[in-house]
């Protein structure tokens, strides 16, 4: 396994750029379209298209950087953080702790994951798995779910001087071009609705309701929007293979994984079967 894993351990700065171009052209080619459509289901419809692009930013590529898989040159994952990592009011190395420990103590009673879960409402037979899914991302109350608990569990990354620097020199420069509207619609509503949906779903996603523990999502969207971050038991067994060598890793690495998922539908009926299964048990 060791051996072959290491067959997929490449990075590339080419790549790491050209990925960060791609999201950021996306969020402002949406948002400009948007502006010019200037109609009510089109910015909604934008919202959810740019809260991906953004998933893929502040979640996916900062948690590529944490592991050291962004750039080839090991101090640019830290150093660039200004476009990945500080317009979501976080640091890498931050997420690099908090992350480390799950990877540490994954499986582990000291894993955090699992109490996660019963802070979401998974946990509790009597709610609704159609309404933890569907309805409670798309109503927003996840997203502020998610922010409060951030808050209240790490309040100080939002204080962080170098996180304060950046926002305030971004405010300053949307507020005196006379669009600071801009900032707030299309980029707080989406960060605070979509973007912590997205990670929302991913968090149960990945482990919840699972026999081997880690569940691989194959899904075209995720993947594109999250940059293979689906391929998540074959990151598990190998953590330094970088997101654009993980599908081609899955096939070698993982041919007798069985926790795998299809779509976001299909996980839906995954976590289904499995309430199911533990009721009657």
């Amino acid at each position: 396994m060791g051996n072959h894993a290491r067959n997929f351990i490449e990075r590339s700065d080419y790549r790491a750029f050209l990925v960060l171009f791609r999201n950021w052209s996306g969020i402002f080619l949406i948002t400009a379209f948007s502006v010019w459509a200037n109609s009510l289901p089109i910015y909604i419809i934008s919202i959810w298209i740019i809260g991906a692009f953004q998933y893929g930013l502040g979640e996916a590529l900062v948690h590529e950087a944490s592991h050291y898989n962004l750039f080839k040159k090991h101090s640019w994952n830290d150093q660039l953080e200004f476009l990945y990592a500080l317009p979501f009011f976080t640091r890498v190395p931050k997420y690099r702790e908090l992350h480390s420990h799950h990877h540490k103590y994954f499986g582990e009673p000291e894993d955090l994951k699992p109490s996660s879960y019963e802070n979401l409402g998974f946990l509790n037979p009597r709610n609704s798995l159609f309404f933890l899914w569907f309805v409670k991302p798309m109503l927003g109350y996840a997203g502020f779910q998610h922010h409060f608990l951030t808050f209240n569990s790490d309040y100080n990354r939002f204080f962080d001087r170098k996180v304060l620097l950046f926002w305030i020199s971004v405010a300053s420069l949307f507020y005196w071009t006379g669009i600071f509207h801009i900032l707030l619609l299309y980029w707080f509503v989406p960060l605070m609705w979509t973007f912590s949906s997205f990670l929302y779903w991913q968090s149960v996603d990945q482990h919840y309701g699972t026999e081997s523990g880690t569940r691989t999502n194959i899904g075209f969207l995720i993947n594109y929007f999250g940059h293979n971050i689906g391929y998540h038991h074959v990151h598990h067994l190998c953590p330094t293979i970088p997101w654009y060598k993980l599908p081609e890793a899955h096939k070698v690495l993982c041919s007798e994984v069985t926790d795998i998922s299809h779509s976001f539908f299909d996980t839906y009926q995954q976590l289904k079967a499995y309430r199911q299964l533990k009721t009657v048990s």
